[in-house]
């Protein structure tokens, strides 16, 4: 083993080259399923692996955690990652990983090591955004090794937070609030407890966070914050004052990240401080070659509040004076060629503005019929082996790899507390996609594809015994029977949590707008609604086509009787594509070929991304056409809109 692991330090030569090293180890067979999984730990962690000494039990420890050991005269924990994974493994754990993080030392119990792979931080892929927070930060990074094998990095410092369990409540006090309002930094770490831990500082010293999960995030972030100043005519550093950025990130490292920043004269005048736990002097002096400001180590918060301070209030700094991640291997998805009945979903994009849809109707083993449209539905397949990840929210089976992709797997049945559901995984899976994110569903079987009227598709409560929290809408087929259309946007709210709508600038005379919103989604109305309050404009909505359309054609009724023109009442109208009884498309032609509403932009807010579908909307008069949901393209439509509309 001594030889697996010569010299931590030297292979700091890997900093800045967006490479890592990661060390393989088994924990065993897992005695429920039968699966032998691969994990890893990045190398710049592990201090030295031995054979497991003698374990002292300790009292009030995590189920975890097996005791203490002395190692060289200090006490070190030692964690069982078999029970904190949850394999059940009946091999002994004959190997101790020896790991350091914020200056603690600690173990971790494994049945075997393996070998040393170097890999891209470019390989390894952030998981599933909607996933982020219902994982608490446990899953940080997703890649694929050669075998095709599917290896997930868990974050170390999750996996200490919740076994160990220091208490750092006292590094937290005593730092000095700046007093001073409107400082904002942007830091970028890819641990959910480092993310946790730079907030509290930050909000210990009353300073506004926004935060990214890594590198990538961070650089794509950054950009809108540019491109936003640009069109304000401001510099980013009234808008930005410091970015903080971490060194080992998947997707894109603090170095790389360091490089853009600095080769972009956007961003001059703010500076860059990069927190890690890589400590030795070459990763240092790479930060400098890169550009960094200041180089502090992790997880100091008053060293961290002290350097932030003075970039933040533009003292001249002193030379700058240390997260870990676990995988585990996930299986492979060989999902089935999709099935013929979905040949082309983009080709389906005929059916809009006809104000028809096509629904893919399917089983989830009960009396009940469910629908999903098609639009939604990149294909279907065989259920794939999918592997369980720790921390999963309720109904996610796991994730899988599909064509180089890593997405969510929900089972329906679960998801929906379907009772009288038959148990098991069901035989097939339809893979959604909404908002440019895809996820797999596991259903019981899939029926065929209907064509129907949308003024034959139903509002859930026009039916009685049909409202149900994850149904949109509800249509009936000849021979009687009721179909469920499924909610997407519902089901992953629900199960994924809402994404957040970031800082929008109010609009100069908000208070004097008026915009009227329609779509059948709960979660896109309470979304749009968020996105208006912020703009700082008053709005109404309806709940589908034929509603809003009743309550435009009153408001131009009630205009003309008190012999105003609607266009002085109201001045933008945002439209879904898809709802029930009367599509966008078809409203949106209602709207432009009414002259009462002449002079109000007719903006289209959809999920339906395709060439097609932007066709069609301009075909039928539409100003505008947003893709769902993008908060900062909405608020970006809707205030150019707007302040056209404010001009004529």
């Amino acid at each position: 083993m001594s030889d697996l692991l010569k010299s931590i330090d030297a292979r700091t030569r890997l900093a800045g080259t967006n490479k890592l090293e990661i060390l393989l180890f088994s924990l065993g067979p897992d005695a429920r399923s039968g699966r032998h999984e691969t994990f890893g730990i990045n190398v710049f962690k592990v201090r030295e692996v031995i054979r497991t000494p003698s374990i002292t039990s300790a009292p009030e420890m995590s189920p975890a955690v097996r005791g203490m050991v002395s190692l060289r005269g200090a006490l070190v924990p030692v964690v069982d990652l078999s029970d904190y994974v949850g394999i059940s493994a009946e091999t002994p754990r004959e190997i101790m990983i020896v790991t350091e993080y914020n200056g603690h030392t600690q173990g971790f119990l494994v049945e075997s090591v393996d070998t040393i792979l170097r890999l891209d931080w470019a390989q390894m892929r952030v998981p599933p955004e909607m996933l982020t927070s219902q994982l608490g930060g446990l899953v940080t990074a997703v890649t694929e090794l050669p075998d095709n094998r599917l290896v997930m990095l868990l974050d170390v410092e999750r996996i200490l937070a919740e076994t160990v369990k220091p208490d750092d409540s006292m590094l937290f006090e005593n730092i000095s609030v700046l007093g001073r309002e409107g400082l904002t930094v942007l830091y970028a770490d890819d641990s959910s407890i480092a993310r946790g831990q730079i907030q509290r500082t930050l909000d210990a010293m009353g300073v506004q966070g926004i935060s990214a999960i890594n590198g990538r995030a961070a650089w794509d972030e950054l950009r809108r914050i540019a491109d936003h100043a640009e069109r304000t005519g401001k510099p980013v550093r009234d808008m930005l004052q410091v970015i903080l950025t971490d060194i080992e990130m998947p997707e894109m490292d603090g170095y790389l990240l360091t490089r853009n920043i600095k080769s972009d004269p956007r961003f001059n005048g703010v500076p860059v401080l990069m927190h890690s736990s890589l400590s030795s002097i070459s990763n240092r002096h790479l930060g400098l070659a890169v550009g960094v400001d200041e180089y502090v180590p992790k997880f100091e918060p008053h060293r961290l509040s002290e350097s932030l301070t003075r970039l933040l209030l533009g003292k001249d700094a002193p030379p700058p004076s240390e997260s870990g991640s676990a995988m585990v291997t996930l299986a492979r998805a060989t999902t089935a060629p999709a099935l013929s009945l979905l040949d082309s979903v983009d080709a389906r994009t005929k059916l809009a503005g006809s104000n028809r849809m096509e629904i893919l109707l399917f089983s989830l083993g009960t009396h009940e019929l469910f629908g999903i449209n098609v639009f939604k539905v990149r294909e279907v397949g065989d259920t794939p082996d999918i592997t369980r990840t720790p921390n999963m929210p309720h109904g996610v089976e796991g994730l899988i790899s599909l064509r180089g992709n890593v997405i969510p797997v929900l089972s329906l049945a679960t998801v929906m507390q379907l009772k009288d559901a038959p148990p098991g995984r069901g035989a097939s899976m339809m893979v959604a996609e909404y908002s440019k994110r895809n996820l797999g569903f596991l259903v019981h079987d899939v029926d065929r594809i209907i064509r129907v009227d949308w003024e034959k598709v139903r509002a859930p409560d026009a039916a009685s015994g049909s409202a149900h929290a994850y149904i949109s809408a509800i249509t009936e087929l000849p021979d009687g029977r009721l179909v469920s259309i499924l909610d997407v946007e519902q089901i992953m709210s629900n199960t994924f949590g809402d994404s957040v709508v970031g800082q929008i600038d109010p609009m100069e005379g908000g208070e004097g707008l008026n915009v009227f919103f329609v779509d059948d989604s709960v979660v896109a109305r309470r979304k749009i609604a968020e996105v208006l309050d912020k703009l700082a404009v008053k709005h109404k909505y309806a709940h589908n086509g034929m509603e809003a359309w009743t309550r435009l054609s009153g408001m131009a009724a009630h205009a003309q009787q008190a012999g105003h023109e609607v266009r002085d009442e109201l001045d933008l109208i945002l439209v879904d594509a898809e709802m029930p009884e009367m599509d966008g498309y078809v409203l949106t032609r209602n709207i432009k070929s009414d002259r009462r509403f002449d002079g109000i932009p007719v903006v289209m807010h959809s999920s339906l991304s395709s060439e097609a579908n932007h066709a069609m909307g301009k075909s039928v008069g539409v100003d505008a056409y947003v893709a769902k949901f993008d908060a900062e393209a909405l608020s970006h439509t809707l205030r150019s809109q707007l302040q056209k509309h404010a001009t004529h």
